[in-house]
Formats: C-alpha cells, sequence, structure tokens
C-alpha cells in the first residue's frame, strides 16, 4: 500500500509536468499560427499596397507616353480652329479678303448659330460634342473658277474644319461679259463648319 502511493506521487509530479508541457507547447503553437496568421494579413495587406501602387505609378508612365505622343496633335488641332471654341470671326474675315482679292463682283452671306451636329451614323463621341454651324453663300461670280478660288483660300486661310453641303451654280441668261465688275454666274452654296468640345457648358482650353 504504501508502495502504491509512493508510486503515485513519483507519477503524480511526472504527470503535472507533462499537462503543464503539454498546456505550455499547445499555447506555443497556437501563438505561431496566430502570428502566422498575423503575418500572412500584413503580407497580403503589403502586397495590395505595393500593386496599387505599381498600378499607379504605370498609370502614370502610360499618362506621360499619351501626353508626350499626342499633346502636339492637340495643338495643332485647337490653333487650327478644329478643337475648343469656333472662329466663327476667323471665318468671315477669310471669307470677306478672299472676296475682296478675287474681285467677286457680289458675296452676301448668313451665318446659323452653334447648334450640336446630328450625324447620319452612330458615333460615340464620349465625354465630347461635336458642333456645328450653317453659312450661307449667295455669290454673284464672273465665271465659275472663282467658287473654286474662294473656297481654296477658305480651306488655306480660314481657321477650323468644314464641309460644303449643297453647292448650285447658275447662269443669268444674259450674254457673257468680261467685265470684272460683271456678274455672268450666281452661286448658292451651304457649308458647315465643324468643331469639337468637350460637353455641356464646359470648354477645351490649352
Amino acid at each position: 500500500m504504501a508502495a502504491r502511493k509512493a508510486d503515485w506521487s513519483i507519477l503524480r509530479g511526472t504527470i503535472i509536468g507533462f499537462v503543464v508541457c503539454v498546456v505550455v507547447a499547445g499555447s506555443m503553437l497556437a501563438a505561431s499560427f496566430y502570428f502566422r496568421d498575423g503575418m500572412q494579413r500584413e503580407y497580403q495587406a503589403n502586397h495590395r499596397r505595393f500593386r496599387d501602387a505599381s498600378r499607379q505609378y504605370l498609370a502614370v508612365d502610360e499618362e506621360e507616353r499619351i501626353i508626350d505622343e499626342f499633346y502636339p496633335q492637340f495643338v495643332r488641332l485647337y490653333r487650327g480652329g478644329m478643337l475648343g471654341r469656333e472662329r466663327r470671326l476667323s471665318w468671315l474675315e477669310t471669307l470677306r479678303e478672299a472676296g475682296a482679292v478675287l474681285r467677286v463682283p457680289e458675296l452676301n452671306y448668313k451665318l446659323s448659330a452653334q447648334q450640336a451636329w446630328q450625324p447620319d451614323f452612330d458615333l460615340d463621341l464620349g465625354g465630347y460634342t461635336v458642333y456645328a454651324s450653317t453659312l450661307d453663300l449667295h455669290l454673284g461670280l464672273l465665271h465659275e473658277g472663282d467658287l473654286l478660288r474662294l473656297l481654296a483660300m477658305l480651306d488655306e486661310h480660314a481657321q477650323g474644319q468644314y464641309t460644303v453641303r449643297r453647292c448650285a451654280l447658275r447662269s443669268d441668261g444674259h450674254a457673257l461679259e468680261l467685265d470684272p465688275a460683271a456678274i455672268n454666274v450666281r452661286s448658292e452654296c451651304e457649308l458647315e463648319w465643324l468643331t469639337l468640345d468637350l460637353a455641356g457648358d464646359q470648354e477645351l482650353k490649352l
């Protein structure tokens, strides 16, 4: 009986030590898993931040490339009157100067108010709008070649882009006169001046 008590006293210390070791080992194992999960979460967070920073860097680099490639074209189109506000004064001044240089006997015009252009086909312009202004021309000409020269001068000197929607020539029916001030041919033309600008009240600017 005494031996059994002695054995139990010896085993009790060993068991208690074993249990303590198991508890400590379990605690350390749980702590290691917790630490690992924390490190994994921190790694993922840092990796996401790194990827976001990389994307932002690449986006900035791409924006710089686009600016370097396309900005000179943008400036050329803007200064040429294709982008931004329309250059009505340039059109009319060039038209009057062309009439004076060519000695067009009669030149009358009417420029309509600007309005959004409605194409006959689908056109996705994003945040931009194409605007159009119609210029009605009524000309008295010495001969039909003056009309072609007038349009050529508009092409060369007027700021902006236009298209000829219609143009008609007719003779007054009288005998041809060689006087430079004589009107042998009359012309009625409709020109459409086009500009591209931001939609709404915004305006493209350099």
